[in-house]
């Protein structure tokens, strides 16, 4: 058994890496976050009970957790925080 979900098993065996699938989820998940922001003041009764917070910072939350599960790390100079200049 895999870690990696149904859907980027399918990716994989089409033939695309890791990274491709995630920036296709990033941008999937942005396209809905604009529809849904755009859609529910011209419709406050479109989307009820939608499980996923609209906030930027959610938004920005899960497109960096799809980017990690994708294998992708921050430069070396970021990753060790401790000596970053201020």
């Amino acid at each position: 058994m895999t870690d990696i979900s149904p859907l980027a098993q399918q990716a994989y065996d089409r033939g695309y890496t890791p990274i491709a699938f995630a920036e296709m989820s990033v941008q999937s998940l942005i396209e809905a976050h604009a529809h849904l922001v755009t859609g529910q003041p011209v419709d406050p009764d479109a989307f009820p009970d939608f499980p996923v917070e609209l906030t930027v910072s959610a938004l920005a939350s899960r497109i960096v957790g799809t980017l990690l599960d994708a294998g992708w790390m921050a430069p070396g100079e970021l990753v060790d925080l401790s000596r970053r200049p201020s």
